[in-house]
């Protein structure tokens, strides 16, 4: 399986040209995702976990 099961809300607040608002939403969102998913390097050889902190 590789489906994510996620649902992503995106504002495009600003804008008059729909093509460079799709744009924009869809690098942002990439920008984002990949932060997500990188590796800290502060936390070398720790496991991720958000345990205790939410």
């Amino acid at each position: 399986m590789n489906h994510a099961a996620i649902t992503v809300h995106v504002d495009a607040l600003r804008g008059d040209n729909s093509h460079h608002q799709a744009e924009t939403v869809f690098k942002a969102f990439a920008r984002a995702l990949r932060m997500a998913v990188e590796a800290d390097p502060r936390a070398a050889g720790a496991i991720p976990s958000t345990k205790g902190t939410l």
